[in-house]
């Protein structure tokens, strides 16, 4: 069996370079260790490789025209692909947000998605939101601190707007602040391995909840766009309620990388089982 892993573009890893580079690279390692052939890449690398002769391919990249030509790509191979090009692009917020919204029982804070232009946002949401809002670039996730803004009024939301107007950003998704401890969740699955944390244990009021909630909110989230390696953030409320905040695809697993990389090459190892029972 032969694995291509594909690393992240550095501009889509904003303080986690190091970190998105080396959860790749240990999961290879871990690959290696049961008699898998690997191969690293980096993503300007694969804008003119041929992917013949893998039997696995796990991207990183996240600019959407290596998206298209993975997905693309991905047909031809016959390669298994984790996560491949749809999910990726599933997790580009307005994406996100939609399949969030097909999704029943998936519990996220009231949000709108809106064009940047100043005519579209004349009014605030017709949500109430006494904390405030969140703004975010709504095409992919953060890569840089102006990204992901809080506007305690409408005042300050039209600032945040004619930013992302200035960067050429088209879409944002103005969301409800919900109260509560910012947690990040790992996962590999569905139903093999979840882990979480506090953002800031420090700060954290550590409210009560049911771990097992916390599991179910972010397989739901992350089974609607269909990814196998993920990560993402989460509100616990102070009435114990889990409001999903983002899910992305093949996150640094930064503080817990020695136990992802053996779940992750645990995962990859099954699924390349189950493509040579369908091939025999």
């Amino acid at each position: 069996m032969k694995a291509l892993g594909i690393f992240r573009e550095v501009q889509n890893s904003p303080n986690r370079e190091t970190d998105d580079a080396l959860i790749l690279k240990a999961v290879m390692d871990q690959l290696s260790i049961l008699k898998t052939e690997t191969v690293l890449m980096t993503p300007e690398a694969f804008d003119g490789a041929d992917l013949a002769g893998f039997d696995i391919i796990v991207p990183m990249c996240e600019t959407y025209p290596r998206l298209m030509r993975l997905k693309t790509l991905e047909p031809k191979t016959g390669a298994v692909f984790v996560n491949p090009a749809d999910s990726v692009l599933g997790c580009y917020r307005t994406r996100m947000l939609e399949s969030f919204a097909a999704t029943p029982g998936l519990s996220y804070p009231a949000t709108e998605v809106r064009r940047t232009s100043a005519d579209a946002n004349a009014r605030p949401p017709a949500f109430d939101a006494e904390g405030g809002w969140w703004l975010k670039r709504g095409d992919v996730h953060n890569t840089c601190t102006h990204d992901v803004v809080f506007a305690p009024d409408w005042d300050e939301a039209r600032e945040i707007r004619r930013e992302f107007e200035s960067r050429e950003i088209k879409d944002m998704a103005v969301q409800r602040h919900i109260d509560g401890d910012l947690i990040k969740f790992y996962g590999v699955g569905p139903g093999q391995w979840f882990t979480w944390f506090y953002h800031d244990p420090s700060v954290a009021r550590r409210l009560p909840f049911e771990v097992e909630d916390l599991a179910s909110q972010a397989e739901l989230a992350a089974s609607c766009v269909r990814l196998e390696v993920y990560g993402g953030d989460a509100i616990v409320a102070p009435d114990g309620k889990i409001y999903i905040i983002d899910i992305n695809s093949w996150p640094s697993f930064a503080r817990v990388r020695a136990e992802a990389s053996v779940q992750i090459a645990r995962r990859l190892r099954a699924r390349l089982r189950q493509a040579a029972a369908r091939k025999a």
